[in-house]
C-alpha cells in the first residue's frame, strides 16, 4: 500500500485489498462494489438497517482478517484502516472505547491506533495548535486546519449596525486567514478542513436579525468557505467539506468558482492551458465529510467534476441526455467505472488513469447512530450504493483519541 507518510490519507488508503471497505466471508467485494452474492440495487433489497455490526464486532473482524500482530517496530506494523475525518485532539467524553462488549476492550481498542492512519480536524483558529501538536505526535496522524461552519463566531468582528450593509466582508476579523496560510505554508503536511456550510449550525439559526439574520449568516459561511477553497487551491492541499442542508448553496459556490476561472480566461489561452487553470481553482481533491446527501446529490457533485475535468465528455453527455429526456433516473457521469478501480485519489492527467476531485466519507456516528427516521437511513444507504467503490472513504468523526479505532470500524460497517 502507499506509504503512511503520503500528505493526504485519502491516498494513504489504497491497496489491492479494498483496505478501507468491510470484507465478507465468500472472498471480498465483487466487481460492481458490492458483497458476492448481493442483490441487485433497489431499495427493497436493501439488508435491514439494524443489521449493522458493531463497532466492536467490526473491529474484531478487521484484525483478524489483517493478521494483526504485535510489532515491536512501529513502521512495520500493519495499517489496517485509514480514518479520513475526526476530531481525537480534542480530547472530549470518549463514546466507544469505554462501552466494550465480549469480543473487545478498550484497552486493546485504544492500542490498536498504532494500526490506523488518521486524520485531526480543528474546527476553529482556537484549536489549530491543538491539532498541530496532536499530529506531531505521530507519522500516521495529519492534522487538518480550518474554521468550520458553526464556529464562525470565533471569527467575528465587532460591528456598528450603521455601516454599510452591502460590505459582508467587515463582518469578520480577517486575521485568521493569514494566520491560515502561514500554518499551511509551515506544515506541508496539513490539510485543509473543516470547512463548509451548514443551515442547521446555531451560527446561522441566532445571527441577530438587526445584523441580517439568517441569510447573512449563510452569505457568510460562503464567504469564509470560499476563502478557504482558494488558499487550499493555491498550497495544493485536500479539503474535508462539512455540508448539511446546505448542497444548493455548496454547488452555487463550486459553479461560480469554475465561471469566474472561465470568464478570466475567456479568449486569452489555448483551450489545454485553459483546462488547466479553470483545475487550478480547486483543490487536489474534496472529501464530502459524513455525506448525509441523497443519490441525486450525488449524480449532481460527480458531473460538475465532469464538466470541470472533461468538459468535451460533459458536453457530449449533454447532448445525448437532452435526447433521453423521457428517462426518469439520471446516470452517474459515464466515465465512472464500478469494476476495478482504474481510477485513483491523486492521480494525474496523462499516467493513464482518470483524474478525480470529489470523494465520500461516511461515519457511523452521523451515518448511523444520529440517523432518526428509517425513511432518512434508506436514503443515506442510496446514497452511498451510488458512489463508486474507489471515491468512498470511512470516518471515525470522533472526539478523543480513545474513539478512533472503533469509529472507523464502525464506519467500515455501515460501508
Amino acid at each position: 500500500m502507499s506509504s503512511p507518510l503520503s500528505t493526504c490519507p485519502c491516498c494513504s488508503f489504497l491497496s489491492s485489498g479494498g483496505l478501507f471497505l468491510p470484507w465478507n466471508e465468500e472472498g471480498g467485494l465483487d466487481e460492481n462494489g458490492g458483497s458476492n452474492g448481493e442483490a441487485e440495487n433497489g431499495l427493497e433489497e436493501l439488508p435491514p438497517w439494524t443489521d449493522i455490526i458493531t463497532p466492536n464486532e467490526a473491529w474484531k473482524r478487521i484484525s483478524a482478517r489483517g493478521n494483526c500482530v504485535v510489532e515491536t517496530d512501529e513502521a512495520k506494523r500493519p495499517i489496517l484502516l485509514v480514518d479520513t475525518h475526526g476530531h481525537p485532539h480534542l480530547q472530549r467524553e470518549i463514546q466507544y472505547a469505554n462501552k466494550t462488549d465480549t469480543t473487545s476492550s478498550a484497552d486493546e481498542s485504544t492500542a490498536s491506533s498504532e494500526n490506523l492512519v488518521s486524520l485531526t480536524c480543528a474546527v476553529s483558529p482556537l484549536d489549530w495548535e491543538n491539532a498541530l501538536e496532536y499530529a506531531s505526535r505521530s507519522q500516521k496522524i495529519l492534522p487538518a486546519l480550518g474554521v468550520h461552519p458553526w464556529y464562525l463566531g470565533d471569527i467575528l468582528a465587532d460591528i456598528d449596525n450603521s455601516d454599510d450593509d452591502q460590505d459582508i466582508e467587515r463582518y469578520l476579523k480577517w486575521e485568521w486567514l493569514a494566520d491560515l496560510e502561514a500554518h499551511l505554508s509551515e506544515h506541508p503536511r496539513a490539510l485543509v478542513g473543516e470547512i463548509g456550510m451548514c443551515k442547521m449550525a446555531r451560527f446561522v439559526r441566532e445571527f441577530p436579525k438587526e445584523k441580517g439574520g439568517k441569510a447573512m449568516a449563510l452569505q457568510l459561511q460562503k464567504l469564509v468557505f470560499r476563502k478557504q477553497l482558494e488558499l487550499a487551491s493555491k498550497w495544493s492541499r485536500p479539503v474535508t467539506v462539512h455540508c448539511v442542508n446546505a448542497h444548493g448553496l455548496f454547488m452555487e459556490v463550486l459553479r461560480n468558482t469554475l465561471e469566474e476561472a472561465k470568464e478570466s480566461c475567456e479568449g486569452g489561452l489555448e483551450t489545454r492551458d485553459a483546462k488547466k487553470l479553470w483545475r487550478r481553482m480547486f483543490p487536489p481533491s474534496i472529501a464530502m465529510h459524513s455525506f448525509t446527501g441523497t443519490a441525486h446529490h450525488v449524480g449532481e457533485i460527480l458531473a460538475f467534476e465532469k464538466e470541470l475535468l472533461y468538459p468535451e465528455e460533459a458536453e457530449a453527455g449533454g447532448k445525448r441526455g437532452r435526447q433521453r429526456k423521457r428517462r426518469q433516473q439520471p446516470e452517474l457521469p459515464e466515465f465512472e467505472s464500478r469494476l476495478n478501480g482504474e481510477s485513483r485519489p491523486g492521480s494525474v492527467e496523462g499516467n493513464g488513469q482518470r483524474e478525480m476531485l470529489f470523494y465520500f466519507g461516511f461515519s457511523h456516528v452521523v451515518n448511523h447512530i444520529m440517523c432518526t427516521s428509517d425513511k432518512a437511513c434508506r436514503k443515506g444507504m442510496e446514497a452511498a450504493r451510488s458512489i463508486p467503490p474507489n471515491r468512498l472513504l470511512v470516518e471515525s468523526d470522533v472526539h478523543a483519541s480513545g474513539d478512533v479505532t472503533l469509529g472507523t470500524a464502525g464506519a467500515t460497517a455501515y460501508v
